[in-house]
């Protein structure tokens, strides 16, 4: 686990950790998206990264699964019944 305060990923890192994913549960506003294919970099550069390039929202990486965002609703949506 890191600690995105401590060591903030950059555009580069943030790709290498989207490549890894072949699914993906996106909480953008109120709504959620969830994509059954790899992540594109326009993906990376409009859901992950903020505008200073830099990873700055929580993503959890579960094997080939990855969540951007953090709440209950969408931990239980991505997760099922483990989270």
């Amino acid at each position: 686990m890191r600690d995105a305060e401590d060591h903030r990923l950059d555009r580069g890192e943030t790709l290498a950790l989207a490549r890894r994913a072949r699914e993906a549960w996106i909480k953008a506003g109120p709504e959620v998206l969830h994509l059954t294919r790899p992540l594109t970099e326009a993906d990376v550069d409009r859901y992950l990264l903020h505008e200073d390039g830099f990873l700055r929202v929580p993503v959890l990486v579960d094997g080939d699964r990855l969540v951007r965002g953090f709440t209950e609703p969408l931990y239980r949506q991505a997760l099922g019944d483990s989270a």
